[in-house]
């Protein structure tokens, strides 16, 4: 396998283990909710609008984690069967630094301009990833 490839694999297992990383972080929050408030399990049962701000904000990126993402997955699907190449694999490793500090802002101070800025960038990159996925397909 060439070294693209192998860049854009990688990227697709961060992406896959910071998937799991948010899934965990979310649980974890709402149980020490749960745990340390007046919340009941009967209370989230139907709602997850209840818990604390700070849940919400790792529940809604969790929630994020399942939505651009997907193009990644695709796209490096069609680049193992078609061959990758290196402004596919940077533009990957951009993707993954826009999603890393997508979920920093997110979670913490939640900024919604910052946030949308950065979301942007990642758009850009999954973009510039397609295009020359397109470009390679349609070169051959």
């Amino acid at each position: 396998m060439d070294i693209p490839s192998k860049i854009i694999l990688i990227t697709v297992f961060v992406q896959v283990f910071f998937t799991l990383w948010a899934i965990l972080s979310m649980g974890m929050g709402r149980v020490n909710a749960v745990k340390t408030t007046d919340l009941t399990m009967k209370d989230v049962a139907l709602d997850n609008k209840v818990y604390p701000d700070d849940v919400l904000k790792l529940g809604n990126n969790m929630q994020n984690q399942f939505e651009t993402p997907i193009l990644l997955y695709a796209g490096a699907a069609i680049a193992m069967s078609v061959g990758a190449n290196w402004v596919m694999a940077g533009a990957a490793v951009a993707y993954m630094i826009t999603r890393f500090w997508h979920r920093w802002i997110h979670v913490r101070h939640n900024r919604v301009t910052k946030r949308f800025m950065v979301f942007v960038y990642g758009i850009g990159a999954l973009a510039v990833f397609w295009l020359a996925l397109a470009v390679q397909v349609f070169a051959l």
